[in-house]
């Protein structure tokens, strides 16, 4: 009989838990539908303590939506910390991965800001904000130097990007560190085209002009030394003429980029090309600037 009365007590007490828990898990609720964030925030942290007490876990619906208030109420550190205990018990939603990334942003943590956006990119690739997810997801690529990554996720917002000179450069950067070239001509000029005083494009450019004049221009003083024939010396001024425009053209590049960011690597070469110009003065000029 003890036993049965002792079984019965605790019956009892777990309904009356029960009835509590889901009391204030309803609180939680409506106080929350009202934008009472606060007291939602106080009624599902008293259900999560409740479970945690006996070492258990709440629902995971109710750790989403206690990160959300502890959001709204700018305490980033609670918001994530239920936020990815709901990830962890398998919650899904895109609010939840988007949320995750804008605290991780803000905590600068970029490995797990990526995670979140990844995770949304996965999960919900037709989510409301796929298109800024995708867009940031490029950007934490290019910042964590995951230069494959970032290309390979390109193609999703190439349409967008083609009036963003910010995006472009980006991508001029990526595609830098990959080696291709031939693109990173094409996209050095579109990039210039929005933004004349794009450092990153401009020096591009510059030595883009500056190499490819130079190697011509070293290859033919070096076969006519070689070779000092009446041929070989026409033929001499004849690249020569080709190269010539190809070095003014990099110096344009040059001057606008030393004029923007007057770094005494540009001077440099401005004094180079001056040098092969034959402008002494000129090229003496910008090599004191480069000391």
């Amino acid at each position: 009989m003890k036993f049965n009365r002792l079984l019965q007590g605790l019956f009892i007490i777990l309904i009356i838990h029960s009835c509590a828990t889901q009391k204030l898990t309803g609180e939680g609720e409506t106080a929350y539908q009202a934008g009472d964030y606060g007291s939602a925030l106080n009624a599902w942290d008293q259900v999560i303590e409740k479970y945690e007490s006996k070492g258990e876990r709440a629902d995971a619906g109710i750790y989403y939506k206690a990160g959300l208030a502890a959001r709204e109420l700018d305490q980033p550190k609670k918001a994530r910390d239920y936020l990815e205990t709901a990830e962890y018990l398998e919650f899904s939603s895109p609010r939840l991965y988007a949320t995750l990334a804008e605290i991780n942003k803000k905590f600068d943590n970029l490995s797990k800001e990526i995670e979140a956006l990844e995770g949304y990119h996965k999960n919900y690739p037709q989510g409301d904000r796929i298109n800024a997810v995708t867009v940031r997801l490029f950007e934490t690529y290019v910042e964590s130097e995951q230069w494959k990554k970032a290309a390979d996720i390109w193609p999703e917002i190439k349409n967008q990007a083609q009036s963003d000179s910010d995006l472009l450069t980006q991508y001029l950067t990526v595609n830098k560190k990959l080696e291709n070239d031939a693109l990173c001509n094409k996209l050095s000029d579109q990039i210039l085209e929005l933004d004349p005083d794009n450092t990153i494009a401009l020096e591009w450019n510059a030595r883009r002009y500056f190499w490819k004049a130079e190697d011509v221009y070293v290859k033919e003083m070096k076969d006519y030394k070689n070779n000092r024939t009446t041929s070989q010396y026409d033929r001499l001024l004849n690249k020569l003429d080709e190269v010539y425009p190809t070095f003014e053209k990099s110096l344009d590049y040059f001057l606008k980029l030393y004029e923007v960011d007057p770094k005494p690597k540009y001077a440099e070469y401005i004094g180079n090309i001056y040098k092969r110009l034959q402008e002494e003065d000129k090229a003496d000029y910008y090599y004191e600037k480069a000391k």
